[in-house]
């Protein structure tokens, strides 16, 4: 009698869903288990890529304040100029390890862009961005890292055969987890993925990069236990209400135009570089020669200037016009190097115009009267925050990050007033986020229109919208067709199919609108 009510009590569970339902949560279980793995993995390899940098660093910055004889800066900079003319040569074979690799890791999640060799193109990206900033370049190490991850989660997915619709989940997961190992900022990272590069908020993909940003960031933490931005001073000046609300202002409005003017040249510039009828390595020539000028005068300034950004954040300079004219060589410097093309990202870079201005801000201010010289770096890092949301246009992660790596409460509430504002200001100024821009130059450059048709693959949860739904009566966007159907380890033609949770679906559209039904497609599948 047991048996039979048992078996009675299992084919009830069966017929009802229940054990479909407790399959598919197993395979969760399995893909954030996955996750964790891919956040291991991209720790492992982000942690050395970071160290050799600031490897690479420390030798130029005690060659450099050494002042050695005069002969000795010749092989340097014959090494240095080999090295970049071997990147450009890298970056020209593998044309995906460009720039930060934002844009093409949200390429490749969206269906457009393919890693047709993710093993190759994994180390010319790590080899490329730290040879690229060995030589001194103003490029960020944090959009390597990003890609670094992408490129873990795509293999990871390829090795452990993680069904289509679930790659996507790798892929942000691993975008996640690299930034989470530059910056050891897990929260801001999985934030960094919903704002910017998956740009939707699906459950399992916000669960999968947080698992795999905090394995990553923890890694980070244990290899590099100290944290340097945990060193920046954040004392909030006494000012009443009023006052406040006037210096928020102020700041958006400053931080709101000059991000403007900031993304126009960087994207001009950007444009006119490859039009600049010299060869590779003539071109390499110049950007050497700026960076060993400012290496002999401020090395500091160069890799990024992220060294500079902390030294100032720390033991603030007074000198107005100093701090300007490092301010402006530095934000030429980085669009120049930006927009060479070598790997590199603009996060950092950005950030550090972002404080260096805020400083400029804060030194007028001590010289008025209106706050002590122990706020300025207060001022500095509202403004790295605020400068961020105007030129990437991500507020959550830039005002998360922030008090993320200083561990600053204090910045907490002045960045969220702060970058609310300038966030409003720069929808007024008509400002567009810059990785969508570059996005959208990339996709719409000669080598992205061949396809005519992309395939996207999204995963039924249960109780969205796409549940229980037969596919002939689905009424899709005009020319998007679900071609397949992937249930149960096997493919099934999609015409009389009834779709249920788990299914992997296939919906192919043409390639223009891939973009604008990405996140309502989606949204279909995963809403609930």
């Amino acid at each position: 009698m047991k048996s039979g009510s048992m078996f009675r009590l299992m084919k009830k569970i069966k017929d009802d869903g229940r054990w479909r339902i407790f399959k598919l949560k197993l395979i969760d279980a399995r893909l954030y288990f996955v996750s964790i793995f891919v956040g291991l993995l991209t720790g492992l390899i982000a942690v050395p890529y970071h160290y050799l940098l600031q490897y690479f660093f420390n030798l130029r910055y005690d060659f450099f304040n050494s002042h050695p004889k005069w002969y000795w800066y010749i092989p340097l900079f014959l090494l240095m100029w080999g090295i970049l003319v071997f990147v450009s040569w890298l970056v020209k074979k593998m044309p995906l390890i460009t720039g930060g690799g934002i844009p093409q890791t949200r390429g490749v999640i969206n269906g457009r862009v393919e890693y047709k060799h993710p093993l190759i193109e994994l180390v010319s990206k790590f080899v490329g961005g730290i040879l690229a900033l060995s030589t001194g370049l103003s490029l960020g190490r944090e959009g390597p890292s990003v890609q670094i991850g992408s490129y873990v989660g795509c293999l990871v997915s390829k090795w452990g055969r993680v069904l289509a619709g679930e790659r996507k989940q790798l892929l942000s997961a691993g975008a996640g987890a690299g930034l989470a190992a530059a910056f050891a900022a897990p929260l801001a990272s999985s934030l960094l993925v919903i704002e910017s590069i998956e740009r939707f908020d699906a459950p399992k993909t916000a669960i999968t990069t947080l698992l795999a940003g905090v394995v990553a960031g923890g890694v980070a933490s244990w290899i590099f236990p100290i944290n340097p931005y945990f060193q920046i001073d954040a004392i909030v000046p006494g000012m009443t209400f009023w006052s406040q609300v006037k210096l928020f202002l102020l700041l958006a409005a400053v931080i709101s135009v000059f991000g403007k003017l900031f993304s126009i040249t960087t994207l001009q510039v950007k444009r006119i570089y490859p039009a600049i009828k010299h060869p590779e390595y003539v071109k390499m020539l110049y950007l050497l020669f700026i960076a060993f000028m400012i290496s002999m005068t401020e090395v500091n300034l160069t890799g990024g200037g992220e060294q500079f950004l902390l030294s100032q954040a720390m033991h603030p300079d007074m000198h107005i016009l100093w701090i300007v004219g490092m301010m402006l060589l530095h934000l030429v410097f980085s669009i120049f190097s930006f927009s060479s093309g070598l790997p590199g990202g603009s996060f950092i870079p950005t950030l550090v115009t972002g404080g260096l201005l805020g400083q400029i801000i804060a030194l007028i201010m001590v010289q008025q009267g209106v706050i002590a010289y122990e706020n300025i770096s207060y001022i500095m890092l509202i403004c790295m925050s605020a400068f961020l949301v105007a030129v990437v246009r991500t507020p959550l992660t830039a005002i998360v990050l922030i008090t993320e790596i200083t561990g600053h409460l204090e910045v907490f509430y002045p960045s969220i007033v702060v970058g609310g504002l300038t966030y409003y200001f720069t929808e007024m100024l008509q400002i567009k986020p810059l990785n969508v821009t570059l996005y959208e130059d990339m996709i719409h450059s000669p080598a992205f229109k061949e396809e005519t048709r992309y395939t996207l693959s999204v995963e039924v949860m249960s109780g969205s919208y796409l549940d229980g739904k037969i596919v002939d009566e689905l009424r899709l966007p005009e020319r998007c067709i679900i071609i397949n159907v992937h249930r149960d380890k096997k493919d099934c033609a999609p015409k009389g199919q009834t779709l249920m949770p788990g299914d992997q679906v296939q919906i192919e559209m043409d390639s223009q609108d891939i973009e604008k039904l990405y996140e309502p497609l989606v949204s279909m599948a995963n809403i609930y």
